[in-house]
């Protein structure tokens, strides 16, 4: 599995959409190439009404649960399941 941080901004049809400027998501996800890595999280970031930006440089490879920082390891059962996991990390308007 990877682990993946993007950064997103939200859409028009995003819930979040006027109440914060953007987003950093980590991307958990269970696919063995890297390339379609970055193709899917781009659609699961699609399909939540973000728009994607940029990633970040660097990713991880992760083969278990205790590779997982302390705060990631709650979505390593669902990450099994369901093949991905994302945790947005919102951050406010620029008051400037």
């Amino acid at each position: 599995m990877f682990q993946i941080i993007a950064h997103v901004k939200p859409t028009s049809t995003s819930r979040h959409f006027g109440l914060v400027e953007g987003a950093y998501v980590v991307v958990f996800i269970n696919f063995k190439d890297i390339d379609g890595a970055f193709e899917l999280t781009k659609y699961y970031i699609a399909s939540e009404g973000w728009e994607f930006i940029e990633f970040d440089e660097e990713y991880y490879l992760i083969n278990s649960k205790e590779e997982m920082g302390d705060d990631y390891q709650k979505y390593f059962d669902e990450i099994q399941e369901y093949g991905y996991a994302m945790i947005f990390n919102t951050y406010p308007f620029d008051e400037e």
